[in-house]
């Protein structure tokens, strides 16, 4: 299970992929794969989530990682680099960004 805190000292990944609606589903199966099959050993990985939107327009990727240096170090091995050209050729866009969790909220029972 994903457990999202700022407590947790992490570093964040949200991606956002724009997609035409026919190719939503490649693009989802692909970042899937790509996790289980590459992401999810390297060094640092601790979680990730593949979104997809309502309106067959967008993926978007939650991810976490120990450090800024764990993403980094994933993203540099030739891996990264072919998940980044491979998936750049099924979507329109992407607009990654790299945070800290600052806060969050849930309804206490």
């Amino acid at each position: 299970m994903v457990t999202i805190t700022k407590e947790q000292k992490s570093i964040t990944l949200v991606n956002v992929f724009t997609v035409a609606p026919e190719r939503q589903e490649e693009l989802a199966a692909f970042l899937i794969q790509n996790t289980d099959e590459f992401i999810s050993k390297c060094l640092g990985f601790i979680s990730a989530s593949v979104l997809k939107s309502i309106d067959g327009k967008g993926v978007v990727v939650y991810a976490q990682y120990e450090s800024l240096e764990a993403f980094q170090n994933m993203i540099k091995t030739e891996g990264g680099l072919k998940l980044v050209e491979e998936g750049t050729k099924i979507a329109e866009s992407a607009q990654r960004n790299l945070c800290y969790v600052y806060d969050t909220r849930d309804l206490q029972l």
